[in-house]
């Protein structure tokens, strides 16, 4: 059963996994593969799971794949070539250690990865690669003030935290300017044109271009920076028929940037391109359609991975401009113009922690009406599109998870399967979601759960069972899939085997009340009003 359910994520993740194991019970494909780049200040990692560390200046001066190529990250393939844990990935290593499936193994299976294999493991562990899933944040300009953001992620946190100092949660500052600035957090000093990582990052971006298959933006809130909008100018220019790209947005941007940022996703949906072909004389005995292998048609739009359709010798002159003289056999070449998408894909990932007034409190500056609103504007006037919803899983996520979920099932309702080919579109599944934990602050992790809330969460789970898709996947794109079953569970499990202890909670309670009353103080926000059902417990702490 539980290949099954890890089958309908990844293609032939059983055979990936075994490779996995067989190179050591540590290696992890990321660590070569994958990077998170913060050129706001420097820093790195592989994934977003593990803490980042510091990009040596010196390093990308010579060579700017050092921005990935750390002296850190060979130190730690090192470790995982032998087997060993490096300590910054202990969240895979709590997830394994409770007995399920751990991102590493998802990482190593995704089509970016899975064929790379074998071959990272043999090499020298200082040997420097390009990846093929690249995550940047060029920019901490944003509009929101998230409760558990910073002021080194967020330029409103850091417009608060100059008017009003830091936060003092017990007897220590929280997001304290000088504090991150002291660990190198905080964006340099530059103009973000003079920033020297954004500059290495252009230079190594025509060559890392060549291979990548994974492109991410985020932020800070990436509308708000023109290096996003000069990654989509690049794609829609050079197209890459294995890239799929993506933005993260808390979609409450200005209007007029998403405005802006929605025609240049449109103008990925359809790029000209030409093909010079070659059609021989039919007397020959051979084929006289030279179709390239990437050309794909299905009746009037040509896609990715099918054939063309079939033309008529007679049809020739018509169809196809530019046509060569034909030599004296009868063979000739012609131009073929067609119109395709600029990359694989494109994903808009939202950021929203719950529903409505929850989500606003988290979130703070989000309007969740607008949010909705942008959600269907995106996918309704975009075509080779999905949107993802990524819930930061919080202690104040719970009350309204089981709406979180109702609200996926909505959008899945109305923006895949048979609507999709109502319009004439191809049907995908276009609805997504993931709920990695939050890892700070403490006191708002889920590892503060009381045993009714667990109680809450595994309701939510039969309930989530009952509307799995099981086989039907492919048919009805409509519920939830197997494998986003097996993660709520795995978030439960998880949970369960990591509450912190009653004393724990008790100062870290202490510490949430401290916070959420400055927070209500500093934006006028009312916790009690917008957390009903938490009122009397949060007055009560």
């Amino acid at each position: 059963m539980e290949s099954k359910k890890i089958n309908f994520y990844v293609k032939d993740f059983e055979s990936s996994k075994k490779q996995v194991d067989e190179i050591s019970k540590s290696f992890c494909a990321a660590k070569w593969l994958q990077v998170s780049l913060h050129l706001t200040n420097g820093r790195t990692h592989s994934c977003y799971h593990p803490p980042t560390h510091q990009i040596d200046l010196s390093e990308i001066q010579i060579d700017p794949s050092a921005l990935h190529n750390t002296s850190q990250k060979f130190k730690e393939r090192k470790m995982m070539l032998e087997g060993q844990r490096p300590s910054g990935c202990e969240y895979c290593w709590k997830i394994e250690d409770a007995g399920h499936i751990s991102d590493r193994y998802y990482r190593s299976s995704e089509h970016w990865a899975s064929n790379k294999l074998l071959e990272l493991a043999s090499l020298p562990h200082t040997t420097k690669v390009n990846p093929t899933y690249v995550e940047v944040n060029f920019n901490q300009a944003c509009n929101f003030k998230c409760s558990y953001c910073s002021p080194h992620l967020s330029t409103e946190w850091e417009k608060e935290v100059e008017k009003f100092g830091p936060y003092v949660i017990g007897d220590k500052e929280h997001n304290s300017i000088k504090n991150l600035k002291d660990v190198s957090l905080m964006p340099i000093a530059v103009a973000n044109k003079d920033n020297p990582y954004v500059q290495a990052f252009w230079q190594w971006w025509p060559e890392l271009y060549k291979e990548l298959k994974v492109f991410r933006m985020t932020g800070g809130e990436p509308l708000m920076d023109a290096n996003t909008f000069k990654v989509l100018e690049y794609v829609k220019d050079y197209p890459n028929k294995h890239l799929e790209l993506s933005v993260t947005s808390n979609l409450c941007p200005p209007k007029d940037l998403f405005d802006k940022f929605i025609e240049k996703v449109k103008l990925l949906d359809r790029v000209e391109h030409s093909v010079e072909c070659y059609v021989p004389d039919p007397k020959d005995g051979s084929e006289w359609q030279s179709w390239p292998h990437y050309v794909i048609g299905q009746e009037n739009k040509v896609y990715h991975n099918s054939d063309l359709p079939v033309i008529e010798r007679s049809d020739i002159p018509e169809t196809f401009i530019d046509i060569g003289p034909a030599v004296e056999n009868g063979s000739f070449t012609y131009l073929y113009k067609y119109k395709d998408y600029a990359c694989k894909h494109f994903t808009l990932y939202v950021s929203v922690d719950s529903v409505d007034a929850h989500a606003e409190y988290i979130r703070n500056g989000l309007d969740f009406k607008i949010l909705k609103e942008n959600v269907c504007k995106f996918l309704d006037e975009t075509e080779n599109t999905s949107v993802s919803f990524i819930n930061t899983f919080n202690f104040l996520s719970i009350p309204k998870f089981k709406e979180y979920l109702k609200l996926i099932l909505e959008l899945r309702l109305k923006y895949s399967g048979q609507r999709q080919q109502d319009l004439g579109r191809k049907r995908f599944q276009r609805i997504w979601f993931d709920i990695p934990l939050l890892r700070s602050p403490n006191w708002l992790s889920v590892f503060n759960s009381s045993p009714e809330q667990l109680d809450q969460l595994k309701y939510i789970l039969a309930w989530m069972e009952n509307n799995n898709t099981g086989e039907m996947y492919n048919n009805t794109l409509q519920g939830f899939k197997p494998y986003e079953v097996e993660k709520v569970r795995r978030n439960i499990d998880v949970i369960e085997n990591n509450l912190f202890n009653e004393e724990t909670k008790k100062r870290n309670f202490k510490h949430f009340k401290e916070f959420f009353q400055e927070h209500d103080m500093r934006r006028g926000t009312n916790f009690t009003e917008s957390f009903p059902e938490l009122a009397i417990w949060f007055r009560n702490l």
